[in-house]
């Protein structure tokens, strides 16, 4: 339910927003100073960088955010890019309004918005000595500019599409786009974004699990990093988590990498007890919970199993085992409704508990595979150990491959993406960038925001050492192979190329050599390797061994597979490129 400006509410900016038809609607704004003035002082190391530096800022709304980060930085020049005046001047005003000020309200288009040509011309930019104009190229970070932006709650609608787009994902993509091709304000040097969004959208560009990994989060990974630096401990709609396992391994190691930065977290900041840890398992289940208290409740006589019968003071597993038997022959109708959903659970837990077991039976067979794979690449091995690897290996595979067939499609799905997320953990950088964070996000609270929600403070930050250097041509088929290879299910695997062109498969996958280097993500069995495991790594050497390929189709025939011409991808492309 909205607040109303009738309820009582914590915030003066809450109040005031309320108090103002359909507000809400225009975006989630934050209205906690205090959630500000932690996310800054989080930020505090990094930030000192950008003393005296431009800030863009994307929707402002109310200004809270805004302003503490100007008080804090004490920008040259901030400019508002506010849309939506008719509803948030007032709260802006008094901004403008400051002596000395250094804001500036604009609202230009989107064209305009991401290309550095019209600042300069505005006289908004400026190099260090003061001089109009932007930066030099350069490889050095840009910090003479700072990108912060709103999008929680925003939505884009693209002509031809029926559903609206997330703005976050289009603004995510068009600047991971612009810092692989170097162009916007990217051509100047790389330069950061903060960017709020909700819970929801971010989950696809930072994913915790591989089962939240796609194009888009494979495009980040390729060029950015990706910090969540406030955010929630688990969104409560999130359908897909992760095993508890390493959820509390990856805790431990961010947890020491805090401790090597002297990285604290305020206690109101921290997540409850038990917060970070994912309910997916089998112990943590609602209806393991439910069952246990049945159990009790039964044991206690709170209910009967019949109900014309009294309860039970006390009962034993075989006393019911005999009613179980006797019960076959009654009516369900006279069980108790108490007694029918526990006997449902204790189905449900048996069958959970039995289809778990026979998981992580087959998957020690694919971790035995995977060692054995790993003693492949060993620089001291021998030709004739290699030999005698490489036959256990294409057994050991062959009889794996006959016990999946054994298995449900349901035990098949689960078990694919238990091994998924292991792998991903286990690599060197882990293949999530989730895994990589410096520290744990701060925690907030809905009624920070409003209208009320869970949205989250990501920190974009383009690459610079470990950045994958590409073509223009090379980015083209990076983007083609991604929406290939991403576009069903991420349990297909690399033959889902042959829907790019025929022979694809064949002729691109042998050429990548990391696609069956365990040590970088890949396996002995490329057929095992499912696309949501692909790192970015692969997809590069996917696009260049597709630049190399002597028979490829023309590249129109390979983007009309996905009913876009190359006029219209190369214009959309474009367009991306100047809006960053």
């Amino acid at each position: 339910m909205r607040s109303t400006a009738s309820q009582i509410t914590k915030y003066p900016w809450e109040k005031r927003l309320a108090a103002i038809p359909n507000a809400w609607k225009s975006r989630t704004n934050i209205v906690s100073p205090d959630l500000c003035d932690d996310a800054i002082r989080r930020l505090a190391p990094s930030l000192a960088q950008h003393f005296g530096c431009t800030i863009i800022d994307i929707n402002p709304g109310i200004g809270l955010w805004s302003s503490k980060l100007h008080d804090y930085l004490k920008p040259r020049n901030h400019i508002l890019m506010e849309p939506k005046q008719n509803v948030y001047l007032p709260f802006l005003q008094p901004l403008l309004d400051a002596p000395d000020s250094r804001y500036r309200l604009e609202n230009w288009p989107d064209s305009h918005l991401w290309q550095p040509k019209r600042y300069v011309e505005e006289g908004l930019l400026h190099d260090v000595e003061g001089r109009g104009g932007p930066p030099p190229t350069t490889e050095e970070p840009n910090n003479l500019i700072l990108i912060i932006a709103n999008l929680a709650g925003q939505r884009h609608r693209i002509a031809g599409e029926s559903k609206a787009t997330m703005s976050a994902h289009l603004k995510a993509i068009d600047f991971s786009h612009a810092a692989r091709h170097q162009s916007g304000f990217q051509s100047y040097g790389p330069t950061r974004m903060l960017m709020w969004l909700s819970d929801q959208d971010k989950r696809p560009l930072l994913p915790r699990t591989v089962g939240y990994r796609g194009k888009v989060s494979a495009y980040m990974e390729a060029v950015l990093h990706l910090e969540e630096i406030v955010g929630f401990p688990h969104a409560s709609d999130a359908k897909i988590r992760r095993e508890d396992a390493l959820n509390i391994e990856s805790g431990k190691q961010v947890a020491k990498r805090m401790r090597e930065q002297d990285v604290k977290i305020p206690s109101h900041r921290q997540a409850k007890p038990g917060d970070r840890i994912s309910d997916l398992s089998e112990v943590s289940r609602h209806w393991h919970k439910e069952l246990q208290e049945l159990e009790e409740d039964f044991r206690r006589g709170m209910f009967s199993q019949y109900v014309e019968r009294p309860a039970e003071k006390s009962i034993d597993e075989h006393t019911l085992r005999v009613k179980s038997r006797k019960a076959k022959g009654r009516d369900l109708e006279t069980l108790t409704p108490e007694y029918k959903r526990m006997m449902t659970l204790r189905y449900v837990v048996n069958g959970q508990n039995v289809t778990i077991d026979r998981i992580n039976t087959v998957l020690k067979k694919q971790e035995n595979i995977d060692k054995m794979d790993i003693d492949l690449h060993r620089e001291d091995i021998k030709a004739l150990d290699r030999e005698e690897i490489v036959k256990a290996l294409d057994s050991s595979i062959h009889e794996f491959k006959d016990e999946l067939e054994t298995l449900t499609a349901k035990q098949l799905k689960t078990l694919f993406f238990l091994d998924d997320d292991r792998r991903a953990f286990a690599m060197d950088p882990p293949l999530l960038m989730w895994d990589r964070r410096k520290a744990e996000p701060l925690s907030a609270k809905e009624d920070e925001f409003y209208a009320p929600g869970e949205i989250a403070l990501l920190d974009f930050q383009p690459k610079t050492a470990d950045k994958i250097l590409m073509t223009s041509e090379q980015s083209i088929y990076f983007d083609l192979i991604s929406t290939s290879l991403f576009g069903p299910s991420g349990q297909a695997t690399l033959k889902h190329l042959k829907t790019i062109a025929p022979g694809a498969f064949e002729a691109l996958v042998p050429q990548v050599l990391a696609i069956r280097d365990p040590r970088r993500g890949g396996r002995y069995d490329v057929e095992s390797l499912r696309v949501r495991a692909v790192t970015p790594e692969m997809i590069h050497g996917l696009a260049v061994a597709w630049d190399n390929w002597v028979f490829k189709p023309p590249i129109e025939d390979a983007l009309t597979q996905f009913g876009t011409s190359f006029e219209e991808r190369t214009t959309s492309k474009k367009g991306a490129i100047a809006r960053l």
